[in-house]
């Protein structure tokens, strides 16, 4: 083969690599832009136009007057949109450089995000000089933006923590829970109280601003716009005034004040101490202040009226009479013999006054709370009549305040001894059960119901925190009226006979404390034993007489310091000031 051949050969050969070359370049073209071409078409938008987030405002909370109890305030954020960073370990450390930030937090926070193309939080509540040098110095750090966000703001602090609650950073579990209201990692949701019973009303829907940007991620324009959605306002119950004389009676003390009209439900005052600040979470808290509240061992989270569980003492006599009464087992001039003390079996039962309080008849045992008369009677009405008339009253059930966190006690049955102790139920048992004591257990809010039903006689209420929820036009979402209480299948003349003992357990008895001038009071004292080593709780249940507004009251003060019946002495002072000052 001549050389001339060799070449035109080696020639053939390079056309035809050069041609399929540019089959396979001109098929690849193809593939990009018939078949892939809209998936680039996206990615190249989305390079240039960016979806900048506009949050909503969460809808307020108000007391039955119109006092804004939480709000929101403004606040600056700063934020990184992840598309725009090349380098996200270099721009967290010029970041840090200026914010102090957590930086491996913030890179996880930028790695784990789900849209890329959304602003990430980086640091909240940044101050102005740090806006501006950040706005001087945009081109330092490329795809950071800064975000307005209306942040929580409760106005009252500790006074109203317990009704409200408080918004934290949700959660995967309440992610999902809350996929359809638009719910993102990052934001804020309510973890407790009102702020999470309502979060679909109060949560709001966001809006959102399509814009397009520059090389270094500035806005050029706006191309589209969607306005947020603000949350609806929710108005309570509650009156504040009435909220901040409990709180000031109350004071330092452990315990709970709760207040209701024993007609409606409507609950006006609940307080519990000791309390928190819910403005702790409004921007995330510390895991030092988490640690803090989380192992004070005065459990300031705990919601004392709703999840407190308490024996609750002679406040039980009530119940006990109106089951003797009704099912004729004694009538109102029986009467009993009080030495001081009562052998049942091998045991020796005390009563509160060492010395006796001799014969009485039924109402005498309630004005000078005789436990000795009651043990008698108890044993004489049996714990199961006893247990079926404390279910009437509602007492081992939740009061529906609050269903996801309320508690609802221990009614004491012969099944549960057995199960529980693995014993069968003595006369011992009976007796200490008659006085409110021994393994039965009530919240402050069911003992709310017992002494609400007294009052009214007769209706077991259902009380209730929410009048009525509000949208951002001023239209009603929603109204919360009195829910029509079950009829208690007690005689009318078995509730006349308790109130009138219960007004003269406050005019002459053991109830003396609350007597004031200004404001007639009914009502019941009580002091429950929890060990020998720590003080007992006092309590006092008692209403307002029907010619002033009427109002239940229930005051528990947990291993009260005092020697006197302090529970007694505090309702008294808020009730007398309620009414001087309206």
């Amino acid at each position: 083969m001549t050389r001339q051949d060799q070449f035109e050969r080696r020639a053939r050969i390079l056309w035809i690599v050069i041609i399929c070359g540019l089959f396979v370049l001109l098929g690849r073209v193809a593939w990009l832009q018939l078949i892939e071409g809209e998936r680039y078409f996206r990615i190249s938008n989305n390079s240039r136009l960016r979806l900048v987030p506009l949050p909503c405002t969460r809808g307020l909370i108000l007391d039955r007057k119109g006092e804004k109890l939480a709000g929101n305030e403004a606040y600056f954020s700063i934020g990184v949109v992840p598309s725009n960073v090349a380098d996200i370990d270099e721009l967290i450390k010029c970041l840090d450089e200026f914010l102090d930030i957590d930086k491996g937090i913030v890179k996880k926070r930028i790695q784990e995000v789900n849209n890329i193309f959304r602003p990430v939080w980086v640091k909240k509540n940044i101050d102005l000089s740090e806006v501006t040098y950040l706005l001087e110095k945009e081109e330092d750090f490329p795809g950071t933006v800064i975000l307005t966000q209306p942040v929580r703001s409760y106005y009252y602090d500790e006074i109203c923590a317990h009704v409200l609650g408080h918004v934290g950073e949700v959660n995967q579990v309440e992610l999902t829970a809350n996929s359809t209201f638009g719910v993102e990692p990052g934001d804020l949701v309510g973890k407790m109280g009102i702020e999470k019973a309502y979060n679909s009303y109060l949560q709001g829907e966001k809006g959102g601003r399509q814009v397009e940007v520059d090389a270094h991620g500035r806005t050029l324009r706006v191309i589209s716009e969607k306005e947020p959605l603000p949350g609806d306002s929710v108005y309570l119950t509650i009156d504040l005034e009435m909220q901040r004389i409990a709180a000031e009676k109350l004071g330092q003390r452990k315990g709970v004040v709760l207040i209701g009209d024993y007609e409606t439900g409507e609950i006006l005052t609940l307080v519990s101490h000791p309390s928190f600040n819910p403005n702790l979470f409004s921007w995330g808290i510390s895991e030092d202040e988490w640690s803090k509240l989380a192992q004070d061992p005065g459990d300031p989270l705990e919601n004392r009226a709703l999840r407190g569980e308490y024996p609750p003492a002679s406040t039980f006599k009530i119940i006990v009479a109106a089951a003797a009464l009704e099912d004729n087992i004694i009538g109102k001039e029986d009467t009993f013999f009080c030495s001081g003390e009562l052998l049942v079996g091998n045991r020796i039962f005390k009563c509160w006054k060492e010395e006796g309080h001799g014969r009485l008849n039924l109402e005498e045992a309630i004005i000078d709370s005789c436990d000795v008369f009651f043990y008698q009677l108890g044993l004489n009405v049996g714990m199961d009549k006893i247990i079926e008339y404390s279910r009437l009253f509602g007492l081992g059930e939740i009061t529906g305040i609050d269903p996801a966190s309320e508690k609802d006690g221990l009614l004491p049955t012969r099944e549960w001894k057995l199960k529980a102790k693995g014993e069968a139920w003595y006369p011992g048992d009976t007796v200490n059960l008659s006085i409110g004591q021994g393994f039965l257990l009530v919240t402050p809010a069911q003992m709310f119901r017992v002494i609400a039903a007294v009052a009214n006689k007769g209706s077991l209420i259902n009380p209730y925190l929410v009048k009525e929820i509000v949208d951002s036009q001023g239209k009603v979402v929603e109204s919360f009226s009195p829910a029509g209480g079950k009829k208690i299948p007690i005689s009318s003349s078995v509730f006349d006979f308790l109130g009138k003992s219960l007004r003269r357990v406050v005019r002459v008895g053991t109830g003396w404390r609350a007597e004031n001038e200004i404001v007639k009071i009914a009502g019941k004292t009580g002091t429950a034993e929890s060990s020998d080593e720590e003080r007992p709780h006092n309590w006092f249940i008692g209403y307002t007489l029907p010619d002033d507004a009427p109002l239940a009251i229930v005051v528990l003060i947990e291993h009260r310091e005092e020697e006197i019946s302090i529970a007694t002495q505090i309702a008294g002072e808020i009730l007398s000031e309620i009414f001087d000052e309206n």
